[in-house]
């Protein structure tokens, strides 16, 4: 859980980046995903190889538009 949570945390700190509008709405999007789903044990099995990989593949993105220490986070 602490992972959906450090990610939840790392989208809605990226709000403050000067985003391009089509990253701006995926990080939303992939907010709406953690916030909205409850988690069980074998989702958050899943989400390690799943969702979370996907959000680092997006942070690994948008890096140039965050603050250099944001990219240590991820």
């Amino acid at each position: 859980m602490r992972e959906v949570h450090k990610r939840i945390d790392l989208l809605r700190a990226a709000a403050t980046a000067p985003l391009e509008p089509g990253d701006d709405q995926t990080r939303r999007e992939f907010l709406a995903r953690l916030e909205q789903h409850r988690w069980s044990g074998p989702e958050l099995n899943d989400f390690e190889v799943g969702l979370a990989l996907e959000i680092d593949i997006f942070f690994h993105g948008i890096r140039n538009h965050l603050p250099d220490d944001f990219s240590d986070a991820f």
